[in-house]
């Protein structure tokens, strides 16, 4: 910024500026008032001195001998007479010239000179056009219009001012009356034109004095008020802003207050008082925000290592246990605060024992988390004995009302699953009601669940067990209530029937894929609310352990195409004991289909022969291998080109798009030829 716009900008500059043209201001008004209140008085004055002598001028001439004069052209005695009657009057008044015409009533657009005197110190020289008898057009259409009203309207006077648009001539004023003959009727016009040249010059004086008066007034109001507002308006505000800005800066008490004889404006002292009350509280203000500020981290930096502590005592490395096929699991929980109360627990038993926890306790926040914590040891610690769900939960119980003086509670769900068998004992302390999903099914609430009283709510409760049959392949979907009772900015409910829909959405999927396509579904639904509660949930799929020590199935199939549905069917017969998926399973039909065809077609064409298939698990968890072996036309099929799928159909070349497909479906694809076989193996996780 300029110098120049550094100092219009103060307040200083920015006052005297707004004083100095409020006083031009109020003096040009207070001029242009007095300007023209003096001219008008003035023109008053010369209008009436003008009109009497228009008066005296008329009583001198004979109206009735007007037209006799005319055709004398003057020359008789009366017309000299009034003539030098017209001429000593005109000096007497000063006035410029008195002249007598006589207009043409018809448009009025010319009229005849009868008299015209003029006095001497007028400066003024009559010629030829004002003699007597002379006819010259109406000077303009004003002229016009006064002629016509003095002989039509019966104007007894008019006066025409002069005093701008003179083309040369000097400012006057021409005051025109009728000449009324004896008859009463207007005879002629008498006009007497009177100089303001005086007028001009007393205004001229006028204005001067007034500009010099203002001005005088404008510059003593200038020093005042910049004596007053610099002392009692800006200089205070100049120290104020010094004061703010210094303690912006250095955030220390003044060495004094600024309320002390800053100025006898009150606004500007209370302002003062402000500034120092503000320092004071701003003061006190940040000691509190520094000492609640460390209290903050310190309180946030616990609960960020309860939050890890939380994490960390709930299974959170998946998959869990990577040498047991017998099932899959996942679970989640995502706290609606820093830690949560609800928790989620898997443990093997024994070796063929799984145990299944999840549960919810009341309220949110760190009572909840710990109370949880407690909870979770305490169920691990008594299903670990062996004993059955509901005494499980009834020992559980018992040992938490004996100390549960802040009356919380918890609801369980707890479930142990032989791996053997797929049998499933559970027992329910008020927790919501599972689903459960049978092979090649859809998830649905399990109806039957025994509930029983929350965990805490009461000593010597009671609980009883059930019993599932869960089929290779099963699933069963566990959660919290944070899942059925998420809100949404409506106040609408996620509910039971969408949470059906949002697992059912992923039901063929595995256990983790289920549980993130819940929790999108929700996360949807809830949009923009805030979590109400801790959202928790957890997901097992059994498999089941295979009957005999080979797991692989062997069959073979004569090389027809009509065998194909037969291939498929045995494959499909394994593939749901292993609790694949329908999406993985029809992928893998469609490899058996291009697969067995091919060997159909092509290996011992044009004769027939044998074809060999095996299915087994692979060498991932959650994978099956199948190996198909003819003893035809060696053929490696994974050296065919792949078609350009970018070309339209007419253009490709026939063949290849089969095996082209099953190595993109499938998760290895290997050929080999062995002692005189087509050996062909592919595998599918799923």
């Amino acid at each position: 910024m300029s110098k120049l716009s550094e100092r219009t900008s103060t307040l200083s500059f920015r006052i005297i500026a707004s004083v100095i043209f409020l006083l031009v201001v109020f003096s040009t008004v207070v001029s242009g008032i007095g300007y023209f209140r003096f001219t008008n008085a003035i023109v008053s004055d010369y209008r009436d001195f003008s009109y009497r002598i228009s008066q005296t001028a008329a009583s001198y001439i004979n109206a009735d001998h007007l037209e006799l004069y005319l055709e004398t052209n003057g020359d008789d005695d009366e017309y000299r007479a009034t003539n030098d009657q017209l001429t000593t009057l005109c000096e007497t008044q000063e006035a410029t010239f008195v002249y007598a015409i006589v207009p043409d009533v018809s448009d009025y657009g010319e009229y005849t000179v009868v008299f015209n005197v003029t006095s001497e110190g007028s400066g003024y020289t009559g010629d030829d056009v004002w003699s007597i008898g002379h006819v010259q057009p109406t000077t303009n259409d004003e002229y016009r219009d006064i002629y016509r009203g003095i002989y039509e309207d019966g104007l007894t006077c008019e006066t025409v001012v002069r005093d701008t648009e003179l083309n040369g001539a000097d400012p006057h004023l021409n005051t025109l009356a009728p000449l009324v003959g004896s008859d009463g009727e207007v005879k002629g016009i008498i006009a007497v034109q009177i100089s303001m040249n005086e007028l001009i010059q007393g205004r001229k004086t006028y204005l001067r004095w007034v500009g010099i008066t203002l001005l005088s007034c404008i510059v003593a109001t200038c020093v005042v008020a910049t004596i007053f507002f610099k002392s009692q308006i800006v200089g205070p505000i100049q120290t104020v802003t010094r004061e703010a800005h210094r303690f912006a800066i250095e955030a220390t008490p003044a060495e004094e207050g600024l309320l002390a004889d800053i100025s006898r404006i009150n606004e500007i002292k209370t302002l003062a008082s402000s500034i120092d009350k503000m320092e004071k509280d701003t003061l006190e203000h940040i000691d509190n925000l520094t000492a609640a500020t460390a209290e903050k981290e310190r309180i946030g930096y616990e609960l960020s290592l309860a939050q890890r502590i939380q994490n960390d005592m709930l299974p959170n490395i998946f998959p869990p246990y990577p040498g047991r096929t017998e099932f899959d699991v996942f679970a989640s929980m995502m706290p609606a605060k820093e830690v949560g109360g609800d928790f989620y627990d898997f443990f093997l038993v024994d070796d063929d024992h799984l145990a299944l926890v999840i549960a919810d306790v009341s309220g949110k926040g760190v009572p909840a988390a710990l109370f949880m914590m407690v909870s979770k040891i305490l169920v691990q610690n008594y299903a670990m004995t062996g004993t059955s769900p509901s005494v499980a939960l009834e020992v559980m119980n018992d040992q938490i009302c004996a100390n549960n003086h802040e009356e919380m509670f918890v609801t369980v769900w707890l479930g142990v699953l032989e791996l053997s068998t797929g049998k499933l004992i559970a027992a329910n302390a008020g927790h919501e009601d599972p689903f459960i999903k049978k092979p090649g099914g859809d998830f649905e609430v399990l109806r039957d669940d025994r509930h029983g009283f929350v965990i805490g709510g009461m000593a010597g409760m009671s609980y009883r067990d059930y019993e599932l049959k869960l089929e290779p392949g099963s699933k069963l979907f566990v959660y919290t209530d944070g899942v059925v009772e998420a809100t949404n900015d409506k106040g609408e409910l996620f509910g039971m029937d969408r949470a059906l829909d949002a697992v059912n959405a992923a039901a063929d999927e595995s256990p983790e894929a289920i549980l993130h396509a819940t929790s999108a579904a929700v996360e949807s639904f809830v949009g923009d609310a805030e979590q109400f509660d801790d959202l928790t949930m957890l997901c097992v799929e059994y498999h089941g352990r295979d009957a005999d020590s080979s797991p692989a199935k062997v069959r073979t199939f004569e090389a027809l195409i009509d065998n194909v549905d037969d291939v498929t069917d045995f494959v499909n017969e394994e593939l749901e004991s292993m609790g694949c998926p329908m999406k993985e399973q029809f992928q893998i039909d469609v490899a058996i289909d291009e697969i067995f065809s091919n060997i159909a077609r092509y290996a011992y064409a044009p004769g027939t022969g044998n074809a060999t298939v095996i299915v087994e698990p692979g060498d991932q968890p959650r994978s099956v291998r199948l190996t198909f072996i003819d003893s035809g036309t060696p053929y490696n099929p994974l050296e065919h080109e792949d078609p350009d799928i970018g070309l339209p159909a007419e253009q490709r070349e026939t063949g290849g798009l089969g095996i082209f497909i099953v190595k993109n479906t499938m998760d290895d694809v290997s050929y080999e030829h062995a002692n005189g076989n087509n050996v062909l193996r592919f595998e599918k996780r799923f």
